[in-house]
């Protein structure tokens, strides 16, 4: 494989083929028929790698690969020109069903936990990854972790990537997340509920939500990053907090478009860009994403043409915030 300056790596630990049913209209317990359907790779970190080739960046997605399923998704991604090194685990990668009800614009996700994965696997991955980790890489770890693993391999994965002197990204909600920030990533993301599970408050508008990203930065994290759907996100780091604003668009499904929204930034970050600049890179990727049905994901064409329309602020007093 071809080695870049710098290597964006992903790591989906759990990955799933995200399957979307568009139905006129979903009515439980009848039978129906499916107007159109797709089959996508699925799991965060593949997805941000997904985002990052759309966006014209390149990019390594690691993780577990259980299954044909596994080997499907494999190869997929590397037919459309994603480098891999996947550890091929036995079990089968999960399926993802989301039913999309055209009439009523509603969205009923179905989601597996995923196959039980032996703890043997763990130790393959760390070795491959250690392999590839050089500094000045960007380490992206997402998405949930498979049973019965423990949430402490998001903070090993982490302290690897530190070690070796990475940029570490976390995306994940729950233990996971937990478990990821207590090895202090330089960057975690995260939507307003999730925020809210880590930090156990409720957080219904912009101050609340950036005071809570501020608790996370001051246990050493140094950006903190928050998506607020249609309100668009805040960001802390470098010394500065920032809201950015998304335009208005006619949406169609918002599933996944978290993933689009952080693989806009570390596109962005990777490059050299600015915090600011690549916050708006992430709100344009995910708000093009809304545009395409179920977990499709952005094209850059429409990121590109929705960049100009978003507004990036700084938020003044920021010392009030810790």
């Amino acid at each position: 494989m071809e080695r870049w300056a710098s290597m964006i790596i992903t790591v989906t630990l759990n990955p799933a083929i995200d399957q979307t049913l568009v139905l006129p209209r979903f009515v439980a317990g009848d039978t129906l028929r499916i107007k159109a359907s797709r089959f996508d790779p699925g799991g965060k970190g593949v997805n941000v790698s997904r985002v990052i080739h759309e966006l014209g960046g390149k990019s390594l997605a690691m993780g577990f690969a259980p299954g044909g399923l596994g080997r499907y998704i494999e190869q997929t991604l590397q037919a459309q020109g994603i480098h891999c090194d996947f550890v091929h685990t036995k079990g089968e990668t999960r399926t993802n069903i989301t039913i999309l009800d055209e009439t009523r614009h509603l969205h009923t996700i179905l989601s597996d936990p995923g196959p039980e994965t032996d703890v043997r696997f763990v130790g393959r991955f760390m070795d491959r990854l250690r392999r590839h980790l050089r500094t000045d890489d960007w380490l992206v770890v997402a998405g949930s972790i498979p049973p019965p693993l423990d949430p402490s391999i998001y903070h090993d994965i982490i302290s690897l990537g530190q070690e070796m002197e990475t940029h570490t990204v976390l995306d994940a909600d729950g233990a996971a997340l937990a478990a990821g920030v207590s090895a202090l990533p330089e960057m975690v993301k995260a939507n307003r509920r999730e925020l809210e599970r880590l930090v156990g408050s409720h957080l219904d508008d912009e101050e609340s939500t950036a005071v809570a990203a501020a608790q996370v930065q001051a246990m050493g994290v140094s950006t903190v990053v928050v998506t607020r759907g249609r309100e668009g996100a805040v960001a802390l780091g470098d010394g500065d907090c920032w809201r950015s604003l998304a335009p208005r668009v006619k949406a169609i499904s918002a599933v996944g478009s978290g993933d689009d929204f952080l693989g806009g930034v570390i596109f962005d970050l990777e490059r050299g860009g600015s915090l600011e600049e690549s916050l708006r890179w992430g709100v344009a990727a995910g708000s093009a994403a809304v545009l395409n049905p179920g977990t499709e994901l952005c094209h850059r064409e429409d990121v590109e043409g929705l960049l100009r329309r978003v507004r990036v602020q700084k938020i003044e007093a920021r010392a009030a915030l810790v």
